[in-house]
């Protein structure tokens, strides 16, 4: 929809979303949502940026680093688009979304996001700038996360590579790979651009010091530079290329560490390209409002991610949803949890006046992704009625709250477990 207000409109209107509450219903409490008591923060709380939206960035990264990391992890910036006022919006002209909130993230292969952090530029002036530089401290702190010793790897662009970084890493015991900028490589002589090309396309030239640290230069259009401190040129492969002078492609050489750095440097895009996908159309004039909708999205693709990968462990093994899919069923999930089930079809015709129907309890349809989530599902003593599990039609005044169902619990029959399990 082109905004928020279309869900409602009679011609736009979609009744997933308007016979759940009213528009002003909604719009009312998007106004009210806040993540910070503003009467009970210290000035020193204050003094962060980002304080508003702190507490729920923290608990989402807390969230976030409970999943056990994958083995590969690519480090980039990703933007948040936004063009209103603020004191942390930035202007990349060579981004997609050039006027935006920037935020670093460390994501897997699959796009999961594992670590982030919003961008609030010289954070401490005159604080004393370490041997990485400043691109260097964003690795080093959002990688911090990453348990040592575990043979984890770190992917990165020229923006964050240096000598240094990779040292620090190796101290911890996680591999680096990276673009790097010659100028930060000191005493390191190797074949000029110009020497490349006359050697001809897909030449190489490399160099190891004395970390065992390696700086390898491959002349593809142009050349290009990478550090590794694990992967060298071998074993060399393949990659097909179009030749301009045979009109064909042909199978040229590649050295192993380019390979591997394009196999797991996309994590980030990845999720980039995730986002934007099934994007929601969101304003409002409180500018922290933009990062939180784009944390909400990120968990909502996080959580697919998750889905995807126990899909894969199932036998037999089943297709998992599109992410389109399993967005609408999040939705539906959430709206209707707690609600009975609508009837379709005709209804009955009114009974007479003289009679009284009795009062019965609705049944409660309730999603099985709720009934089996194992969160909050605490048994009441509630008025004795039918159990809807079991069969036997016996009666029972234990009572699921969240459920809204009676269920027996007692020394012959545990419906109550058995209702909640997930099998």
């Amino acid at each position: 929809m082109p905004n928020v207000r279309a869900y409602w409109e009679m011609e736009t209107k979609h009744p997933t979303v308007c016979d759940v509450m009213s528009r002003d219903r909604f719009l009312k409490l998007l106004t009210l949502i806040h993540f910070q008591d503003n009467l009970n923060v210290s000035d020193d709380a204050k003094k962060d940026k980002l304080w508003k939206l702190r507490p729920w960035l923290q608990n989402l990264g807390e969230q976030f680093l409970c999943i056990p990391p994958e083995e590969c992890h690519a480090v980039d910036e990703m933007m948040v688009p936004f063009k209103g006022k603020s004191h942390l919006h930035v202007y990349m002209p060579a981004k997609p979304h050039k006027w935006g909130f920037k935020m670093w993230g460390r994501a897997g292969q699959s796009g999961f996001l594992y670590d982030f952090d919003v961008c609030q530029g010289a954070e401490n002036p005159d604080k004393e700038r370490s041997d990485v530089g400043v691109s260097g401290d964003v690795v080093l702190k959002i990688t911090s996360t990453l348990p040592a010793g575990k043979n984890h790897k770190v992917f990165a662009d020229n923006y964050f590579t240096s000598v240094p970084l990779v040292e620090h890493l190796k101290e911890r015991g996680i591999h680096y790979i990276g673009t790097v900028r010659m100028n930060r490589v000191k005493d390191c002589n190797m074949m000029d651009e110009k020497d490349l090309k006359k050697k001809g396309r897909w030449s190489m030239d490399f160099r190891v010091n004395q970390d065992n640290n390696i700086i390898v230069r491959w002349f593809d259009n142009k050349a290009v530079n990478l550090l590794s401190s694990f992967v060298g040129i071998e074993p060399v492969g393949n990659v097909k290329r179009w030749d301009r002078k045979s009109k064909t492609h042909i199978m040229v050489p590649r050295p192993a560490i380019v390979e591997t750095y394009n196999k797991f440097m996309g994590g980030v895009d990845l999720l980039d390209m995730l986002c934007a996908l099934y994007k929601f159309s969101f304003k409002s004039r409180r500018w922290y409002m933009y990062i939180w909708w784009h944390t909400v999205t990120v968990a909502v693709i996080n959580a697919w991610n998750l889905y995807r990968r126990d899909q894969k462990k199932l036998e037999p093994r089943m297709k998992p949803m599109t992410l389109r899919r399993y967005q609408a069923s999040v939705g539906t999930s959430l709206t209707s949890a707690g609600k009975g089930k609508i009837k379709c079809g005709r209804p009955l015709s009114s009974p007479e006046p003289d009679a009284t129907p009795p009062r019965k309890r609705p049944n409660s349809s309730v999603p099985p992704d709720v009934r089996k989530d194992g969160i909050d599902h605490f048994p009441t003593w509630e008025t004795r009625q039918r159990c809807k599990h079991c069969t036997g039609n016996h009666f029972s005044h234990v009572y699921c709250g969240k459920c809204k169902v009676h269920l027996c619990l007692n020394k012959d029959r545990n419906c109550f477990f058995a209702y909640h399990k997930a099998k």
